[in-house]
């Protein structure tokens, strides 16, 4: 598929301050020498990194100059180190229509998904792209070890709910609320499921306030889960993957785990996932009538939406360099 939607190679595209001093290397996927101011006179166009007020304003200011906007984003796939280690990220999004995780407007995602529907070649290249990385057991962040989890054994089915930390904003954008986590723990206690709850380890530790957290440590029988290891590690424990927002659905989805969403991120409303929205925002879904199959979502998820640069040439590059470049990298650092 052809990424049509993208700036044009070469042309002067302007941002914010903080994007263009925290991240310069944007340059490299605009093929330009330095990103410029949103005021300067000339330029073609405008980015935004994420949706804070820095990228509200610049929003703002492309509207009353007349000038396209594209909203940016780290890929699904971004890297073995965090951003905040300043890690590079091995793709970005770059969407001309809206931002993935706001499910009240549609993004440019959401139109390649639907379109993914209706492709058996996104089908055979979205099985590829899932059989790679299912088998090196990589997510978006890939920067803890695999290790066996050693959880209390029960013969009931076992549910993993996702806590997310407070201020993440793709909690409200996805149309989920405080409401949406305690829901989720209601109806995952009620089932009679031996309930899992993925804390995060700034919670645990004080550092952060969760949504679920909380709640769920003065629930009888509840475990609480914060050990550092992958993605991949938990999900090879668990039956079901209850979540609002979270990646972590997402990741479930490609090992054919069931999933329940509490809100409408970009992998529920297509038949996939099983949606128990508020009454506000599952109207938003009602939009997504294509009925791709798992494979054909991680087509485009993964393979025809982003854009992937080596971190250290920035060359442009396919997703299934980027996945052997992240094993390269988890291997240098013995996390296997």
């Amino acid at each position: 598929m052809q990424k049509d939607w993208l700036p044009k190679p070469g042309a002067r595209i302007g941002a914010t301050f903080y994007v263009r001093q925290s991240q310069p290397f944007l340059r490299h996927y605009f093929g330009v020498e330095a990103l410029e101011p949103t005021l300067r006179p000339g330029i073609g166009g405008i980015v935004l990194w994420g949706g804070r007020i820095p990228a509200k304003a610049a929003r703002l200011i492309a509207a009353l100059r007349g000038l396209p906007s594209w909203y940016l984003e780290d890929g699904f796939l971004r890297s073995v180190g965090l951003g905040k280690q300043n890690a590079l990220p091995i793709s970005i999004q770059i969407d001309d229509l809206g931002m993935p995780v706001r499910a009240a407007v549609p993004s440019r995602l959401e139109k390649v998904i639907a379109a993914s529907a209706d492709d058996w070649d996104a089908a055979s290249l979205g099985s590829d792209i899932r059989t790679a990385l299912v088998s090196e057991k990589l997510s978006k962040y890939n920067n803890l070890p695999h290790r066996e989890l050693k959880l209390e054994r029960s013969l009931r089915k076992r549910i993993l709910l996702v806590d997310q930390v407070l201020g993440d904003v793709s909690v409200p954008m996805a149309g989920g609320s405080p409401d949406s986590f305690s829901r989720m723990l209601k109806d995952a206690i009620a089932s009679g499921a031996q309930c899992v709850v993925r804390t995060h380890p700034d919670v645990m530790a004080g550092f952060r306030k969760g949504y679920l957290t909380e709640q769920a440590a003065k629930a009888s029988g509840v475990i609480l889960l914060s050990d550092a290891v992958s993605v991949a590690s938990i999900l090879d424990v668990v039956d079901e993957v209850w979540t609002v927002s979270s990646q972590f659905g997402l990741d479930a989805l490609l090992r054919e785990k069931p999933v329940r969403c509490y809100a409408g991120p970009f992998y529920a409303g297509w038949d996939l996932t099983e949606d128990h929205l508020g009454e506000g925002a599952q109207a938003t879904l009602s939009r997504r009538t294509a009925r791709p199959t798992i494979d054909q979502l991680a087509a485009a998820a993964f393979g025809l939406y982003p854009v992937y640069r080596d971190t250290k040439s920035f060359a442009e590059i396919d997703v299934f360099t980027a996945i052997e470049t992240l094993v390269a990298e988890r291997r240098q650092l013995d996390l296997d």
